[in-house]
């Protein structure tokens, strides 16, 4: 039957749970944008690369141009910023490398427009070298409107490929649009084909806002659309701005880096812009939105919204009539349309006139759509946010920490030839990596099992485990590492359940056995050994254990494997995603396999942490004359982060979980003081009821004391140092433990 029991580690020597928090933006899932600030609200132009005229000086993730590109606070759908190839200029590319998948599907998408409407622009998919690709055909855009274009195509042989959006012309036109206009590009996105149909059928279902104020972004007016207002407000047309009699107003500055704005004059008092919108539903809430920068102080500017039938539905007198200041501001002035379906937009200068006004980005938006386009925008960022990993903890092995990790010994596991040591030959640090080495023995040595068998210990070797010290539950967990290869190599990077009775090291009574546990496998590889089936450098494995059946215990397992080369070659990523209801496999940002568990209690509780080098055994086979020794496993680094709803999710789990206190570690000199070892130590509920509390003794390699006599194996008349394992049941048969170290002088 499968068990219900569960585990919390606390007390002395306990794990260091939550240390320093480190944010990370970090996402495993491919299904995110492969693009890097494809949409531009990240970065200035400042950010731009300077094609250097070397493809191969062009870093992944990063955008280059070749000619000034840049960017601009004009963007799609109330998006700040985008992308900008400027005017006045020929041969002008906006390019980002990409890492790809070789023989993957994947479709490339962006906004562009032009600030002509004879303007063009081309969109590219290019090799990793910015060379055209044969069979993937560039596609072309024309005119003022924001337009999307998509390239969908296969990446072949390329494992890097280049996205462009180019402005091309012949030197010899330059007064030709083409050359004139300025290219704006936005929300770039990349990704496998099947997810971009997920991620497009979502942005379809996006509210979309419509600016009821044409040419609010001013790129592409021109003299013909500034004029002089006549008076008769009906005959505003939408896309014109309107000035009062001698006080023209002029293209300048507008909001953020490349942006345009229009300009009240100096010295003219009663100098004003008006704007019409059209087509608006009768007794509906609007807001008119803009920014604007006064260039002196005491100057400021009235704002009225009129129906063009001169119904005033917004005045001075109202609420923020009025603005202010030298620093650009953005204000949004609500409104009632009433009647009207037809109004118009009215800023004006007050106050000194020796200054000029800078207007920007004028909108006009229906209130509810505009607060719902908002709430899915809140929601959208909240889903961003609780993506975000924040690293919990992480070793980069500068030192083999003990009070993070200890030292398995002796025999472990099934038919395995190797005893694992703690000797500084097989397990050590250098150069801020920490290596578990298989080394051959100078003598062999014999085990003998309870069942009359025995195993020939051929190897020395290296594991180290967290049991005790550092616990995890959900979240994600990763290490960089360079794997061993050849018959008999068989490293392992996994994690076991905290109620586990290490293999007989505590007492039965106080735990489960394996793989009553639950077992989670990050990464196994079982290395080529032409004798074993199913063997492979370049093959590694990703499993869980939980429960028995008549025919053994429960295991789903699935494997990924290398298009090239082997995992000796390199140093790669192995981890696991592990939520509530499934955990994700995935080597170098690949997931792989993902396994359902919501319904399988041995992974709804806390695991500790394994590193181990084997040297052969039942699944691998063993080493032959052709296994290279010593052999290693080099791992780079471990961490661990969550997300806010993993970190909420292990939270509700520790609420209700048993707690320890006094717990420290104990020094003796005789088997008398045995019972010492409870003597100050107390577990209570999450209610703060009083637990009873057990402990065992064990110095790695056997249970030395069960806690319920007097008789230890432990040698009073020798020092040594040793392991006290605590332990608790509260609800649900939920254990609790907490470590320290016993002394004997």
């Amino acid at each position: 039957m499968k068990t219900k029991k569960k585990v919390f580690v606390a007390g002395a020597m306990t794990f260091a749970m939550l240390g320093t928090m480190i944010p990370q933006n970090w996402n495993v899932n491919a299904a995110s944008n492969l693009i890097s600030n494809g949409d531009f609200e990240n970065i200035k132009s400042a950010d731009i690369g300077k094609y250097t005229g070397n493809a191969s000086d062009m870093k992944v993730g990063s955008w280059y141009s070749n000619s000034g590109g840049g960017v601009s606070y004009i963007g799609y759908n109330e998006s700040e910023r985008s992308g900008i190839l400027p005017a006045n200029n020929n041969n002008a590319w906006i390019r980002q490398v990409v890492d790809v998948e070789k023989n993957t599907d994947y479709v490339f998408s962006t906004y562009v427009k032009t600030s002509l409407s004879e303007g063009e622009a081309i969109v590219q998919v290019l090799d990793g070298n910015g060379t055209a690709i044969e069979g993937i055909k560039e596609t072309n855009m024309k005119g003022v409107e924001w337009t999307q274009k998509k390239i969908s195509f296969n990446s072949g042989n390329h494992s890097k490929i280049t996205v462009s959006v180019l402005k091309w012309v012949d030197e010899s036109n330059t007064d030709s649009d083409i050359y004139k206009a300025s290219v704006y590009v936005d929300e770039a996105v990349l990704m496998p084909k099947v997810e971009y149909n997920e991620y497009e059928e979502k942005e379809e279902s996006k509210t979309k806002l419509v600016n009821y104020i044409g040419n609010s972004d001013l790129v592409s007016i021109t003299d013909d659309d500034i004029q002089q207002n006549s008076g008769d407000t009906y005959s505003y047309e939408v896309g014109k701005f309107y000035y009062n009699s001698g006080a023209p107003i002029t293209i300048g500055e507008g909001y953020g880096e490349n942006a345009i704005g229009l300009v009240l004059p100096d010295q003219v008092p009663g100098a004003a812009v008006k704007a019409v919108a059209k087509g608006l539903k009768p007794n509906t809430d609007y807001l008119f939105k803009f920014y604007i920068k006064h260039n002196a102080e005491g100057t400021g500017t009235a704002v009225y919204v009129n129906g063009v039938d001169t119904t005033n539905l917004f005045s001075p007198s109202d609420e923020i009539g009025y603005t202010g200041g030298t620093d650009w501001k953005e204000y949004t002035i609500p409104f009632n349309t009433q009647n009207c379906t037809d109004i118009y937009v009215d800023i004006y200068k007050d106050g000194i006139n020796s200054s000029t006004v800078n207007i920007s980005d004028m909108r006009v938006y229906e209130s509810s759509v505009y607060d719902k386009y908002l709430e899915e925008k809140k929601e959208e960022e909240s889903e961003e946010e609780n993506k975000k990993y924040t690293e919990v903890w992480r070793d980069d092995f500068d030192t083999l920490d003990t009070s993070t990790w200890s030292y398995q010994l002796g025999h472990k596991r099934g038919i395995e030839p190797q005893d694992y040591v703690s000797n500084k030959d097989n397990v050590f640090v250098e150069d801020g990596k920490l290596y578990l080495r298989a080394t051959e023995k100078g003598e062999y040595r014999v085990h003998y099992n309870a069942d009359g068998s025995d195993i020939v210990k051929k190897y020395d070797s290296g594991s180290i485990a967290t049991f005790g010290k550092k616990e995890f539950l959900y979240g994600k967990i990763e290490m960089r590492a360079k794997l061993p290869k050849g018959a008999g190599a068989f490293p392992a990077f996994w994690t076991l359940g905290n109620d586990f009775t290490l293999d007989g090291l505590v007492d039965s009574k106080q735990g489960v056995g394996w793989p009553m546990c639950g077992e989670i496998d990050i990464m196994e590889l079982i290395g080529a050994n032409p004798d074993v089936s199913g063997t492979s450098d370049s093959t590694v494995h990703g499993t869980i254990h939980n429960g028995l059946t008549e025919n053994g215990d429960k295991a789903q397992t699935n494997t990924y494997s290398l298009k090239e080369g082997t995992f000796n070659d390199d140093y790669h990523t192995f981890g696991i995603v592990w939520n509530p209801d499934t955990i994700e496999w995935y080597v170098d940002g690949d997931v792989y396999s993902t396994i359902y568990i919501t319904d399988l209690d041995y992974f709804q509780k806390p695991h500790y942490l394994l590193f181990n080098l084997a040297a052969g055994g039942a699944w691998p086979g063993f080493p032959n004359e052709d296994t290279d020794f010593p052999m290693d496993f080099i791992i780079d680094y471990v961490s661990y982060s969550q997300t806010a709803a993993q970190k909420e999710a292990a939270d509700k789990y520790y609420a209700t979980a048993p707690t320890f206190s006094g717990v420290k570690d104990i020094t003796i000199s005789d088997e008398s003081q045995l019972s010492s070892l409870l003597d100050n130590v107390k577990a209570t509920d999450a209610n703060g009821k009083a637990l009873d509390v057990s402990c065992s003794i064990n110095d790695g390699q056997k249970l030395m004391w069960n806690g319920r006599t007097r008789t230890s194996e432990i040698d009073f008349s020798k020092e040594g140092t040793y392991e006290i394992v605590y332990s608790t049941i509260g609800e649900n048969n939920v254990y609790t433990r907490a470590c320290a170290t016993l002394h004997v002088k």
